[in-house]
């Protein structure tokens, strides 16, 4: 069984610079899988100039460029520890470059349905989840 069912999103702004880079790094960051030095690098960057914002904190930068919901983490996170076990009890593992390969990859897909839950108790039992897992915040 798949996870992956996502509803089409807008493309992301035209820059120089690749946004889906920034889109993996926000991904890996949500999943505590972003080493530090790639985060200091990418908070040094000035993105808020780049992207005319002024949150002075990369991430929120990347999420509203992205226009991503409120519940993108919560979806990333869950996404992530549902897939995990698929692959554990498939006898795979995912790391965690390539779930978030694969969640961009998706992301754009047309019927995409990330971060559309389909009713509050989806969200919370979601929340649940994360909570009892090694992402809790």
């Amino acid at each position: 069984m798949k996870l992956f069912s996502w509803k089409k999103k807008p493309e992301p702004p035209k820059t120089d610079m690749n946004i889906n880079v920034f889109f993996k790094a926000f991904i890996l960051d949500t999943l505590k899988e972003l080493p530090t030095e790639k985060s200091d690098l990418i908070g040094n960057m000035n993105l808020d100039n780049v992207f005319s914002t002024d949150f002075n904190d990369w991430k929120k930068t990347i999420k509203k460029v992205l226009n991503l919901s409120d519940t993108i983490e919560i979806a990333i996170k869950d996404l992530w520890l549902r897939n995990s076990e698929i692959a554990k009890n498939d006898g795979t593992e995912l790391n965690a470059d390539k779930f978030s390969d694969l969640f961009i990859e998706n992301y754009y897909v047309e019927n995409s349905k990330v971060v559309i839950w389909e009713s509050e108790s989806d969200l919370n039992n979601a929340k649940k989840r994360i909570a009892e897992s090694n992402l809790a915040v």
